[in-house]
């Protein structure tokens, strides 16, 4: 915590080599549901506890998730991912989805991703059927914390998730927002 900048740079710049060397992965996402998110999370312009006129739309379709996948596919963007708004999705939509990224998986040249809530065991095996690698999903902040910026959910649900979909054979993406009120503790524990 009380490292000299320069130290704690020259440190970060040494793990970043050894796991990433000089490339960088973008990954382009399309919202694919957006708003009227029944969670309470505080710096979220998705949820419907706050009013902060976004466009709101229900689950898009195929053909619209598909364009923009193949124009990503055919920028040699690597990877793409749909983000949806909700606690997670239910079945149908998990199910319309799968189908979307069967067609992606088929017709692009590009690696799957997704990033849709707290899902079961059950749909994150679909999900990976489908042809998806990485799942995204942020804790946001400290375990500590999360209960000021969020109460619909826990900091549990999180790591349950992340677990679920480690174990279904997902990469896991996760990351956390700085600048909510969180203490320095509350940012190096989040990553303990």
């Amino acid at each position: 915590l009380n490292a000299e900048l320069k130290e704690l740079s020259s440190c970060a710049e040494q793990i970043r080599k050894k796991f990433c060397g000089n490339k960088f992965d973008m990954c382009s996402i399309i919202n694919g549901k957006s708003g009227k998110c029944s969670e309470n999370c505080k710096f979220c312009a998705q949820s419907s506890h706050y009013k902060t006129n976004i466009k709101e739309y229900p689950l898009l379709d195929t053909e619209n998730i598909f364009k923009e996948a193949k124009y990503n596919s055919d920028k040699k963007v690597k990877r793409f991912s749909i983000v949806t708004s909700g606690k997670k999705l239910n079945d149908a939509e998990l199910d319309s989805v799968c189908k979307t990224y069967e067609k992606i998986k088929k017709e692009c040249n590009i690696l799957l991703c997704a990033s849709m809530g707290l899902l079961t065991d059950e749909q994150f095996i679909k999900l990976k059927t489908a042809g998806v690698t990485r799942y995204h999903c942020n804790l946001e902040t400290s375990r500590n914390f999360l209960s000021k910026m969020c109460t619909t959910h826990t900091y549990d649900d999180k790591i349950k998730t992340i677990n679920a979909a480690k174990k279904a054979g997902f990469e896991i993406c996760s990351g956390g927002i700085f600048g909510m009120g969180e203490t320095f503790e509350d940012r190096i524990d989040m990553f303990l």
